[in-house]
């Protein structure tokens, strides 16, 4: 520094050096296990160049300069490694390293059984975090693309979401993979994805669910492309004895797509490939069922069952209890009151509900619910444990929580479930 004159090193000693896109630097190798002593690392700033490099200095001190590329690990040996992380963290991170990395990993399956509470940070900030059943956040995305917008979950890793210039979208926050579906203008109450729009010949189909003239809901459908959503009309709609079409859910069920109304009745979709589709009743009420509770459908092995929050004994229509199972016979329309849900968990909320096996996805409890009931509050988050709840219901019990989720549930977008990676 006080002659200004330079001098050739061969050498970096104990420490390994950093450079490109990034501030310059270096550590101490014995202190960040990976780091080689006496090596630089750098990633070429030229964006159209695929360089991700490392240079050891004393192994090329006396022959030509020779640097390893990141981009030059065999594919086999890349993917291999990729399978054995089991975490969707280190996939997306392996897949930023590089456009060869990217390109090889694009098609690798990520094996991470999980079933997610997706939760928006506070604030105008685009960060949004997935709670897994093991009490951890596993991952922290930045998604503008949810920015304004509503959005519902699914088993199937995608989201279905509602913008205020009343755009829906179906997204994958994952892969960043994006389909629009027509605008709707109406108030959306629901929006549900019944079918895994990335499987072969699924020929995806989205349910919303809207508020309409004089207090009624309706069901409209559409599909990824489609220039504008299909109402369906329904025959049992009865102005003139004050009847409110009022539906609730709807299911992709044994290659037929099903609805069920707030009075518990099963209705039947028909016709949505043809030119007039529409709704057919199916199955009555059961018996001494009472309405004006959101009713839910969900498949349970071979049988379609349908679930609803009971309400307190103080007839307080905002105060419920736990839940009512109900499975319906297909033959007879007959319905009968259940007990358990086996070995499944049953999702249930600001998403399409689904069931999952709880010993494929660590951290669910086999027959149990768990809801998030279309609500911000946090008291709606809870489990229903079905079989403790038999003989005296003592409802839902508290999600259980780190101190990291119990500060992200105050935020204005209510939570909702996801299976990022479906098995």
């Amino acid at each position: 520094m006080d002659t200004k004159s330079w001098e050739k090193i061969y050498s970096l000693g104990d420490r390994s050096l950093f450079l490109g896109n990034c501030c310059t630097s270096t550590v101490a190798a014995a202190d960040y296990p990976g780091c080689k002593p006496i090596c630089i690392y750098y990633t070429d700033e030229l964006s159209d160049v695929e360089v991700n490099d490392i240079y050891d200095v004393e192994k090329y001190l006396d022959k030509d300069i020779y640097v390893s590329s990141w981009a030059n690990m065999m594919d086999d040996l890349l993917t291999h490694i990729a399978r054995l992380t089991r975490s969707p963290r280190h996939h997306i991170r392996m897949t930023a390293v590089c456009r060869s990395w990217r390109a090889s990993l694009a098609d690798q399956k990520i094996n991470f059984p999980a079933v997610c509470l997706m939760l928006r940070e506070g604030g105008n900030c685009d960060n949004y975090n997935f709670y897994s059943m093991w009490e951890e956040i596993f991952d922290e995305l930045d998604l503008p693309e949810l920015r304004g917008r509503r959005y519902w979950g699914s088993p199937f890793g995608w989201l279905v979401s509602h913008g205020l210039n009343c755009k829906i979208r179906l997204f994958n926050p994952f892969s960043r993979a994006s389909f629009p579906l027509p605008k709707n203008h109406s108030l959306i109450e629901k929006l549900i994805l019944p079918i895994n729009p990335e499987e072969p010949n699924s020929n995806c189909i989205v349910f919303a669910i809207y508020w309409g003239f004089l207090d009624r809901r309706y069901i409209a459908f559409a599909k990824p492309g489609d220039l504008a959503w299909r109402t369906l009309s329904y025959d049992g709609d009865d102005d003139d004895d004050g009847f409110k079409f009022l539906i609730d859910d709807a299911i992709y069920f044994k290659c037929n797509f099903y609805g069920c109304l707030n009075s518990g009745e099963i209705v039947l979709f028909e016709d949505l490939h043809g030119a007039h589709p529409k709704v057919v009743e199916f199955a009555p009420q059961p018996p001494n069922f009472h309405g004006g509770r959101t009713c839910y459908l969900f498949a349970l092995g071979e049988n379609l069952c349908m679930t609803c929050r009971d309400p307190c004994d103080d007839d307080d229509d905002y105060e419920y209890n736990g839940y009512t199972i109900f499975k319906l016979d297909m033959d007879t329309k007959s319905w009968e009151k259940i007990y358990s849900l086996g070995d499944r968990s049953l999702l249930l909320g600001n998403c399409c509900t689904f069931t999952v096996a709880a010993a494929d996805y660590p951290g669910c409890k086999p027959n149990c619910i768990y809801s998030t009931e279309e609500s911000i509050h946090v008291e709606s988050i809870g489990v229903y444990e079905v079989e403790k709840n038999r003989d005296k219901d003592i409802g839902l019990e508290p999600f259980p929580m780190s101190k990291q989720v119990e500060h992200l549930l105050p935020s204005l977008s209510p939570p909702v479930w996801i299976i990022p990676y479906p098995l």
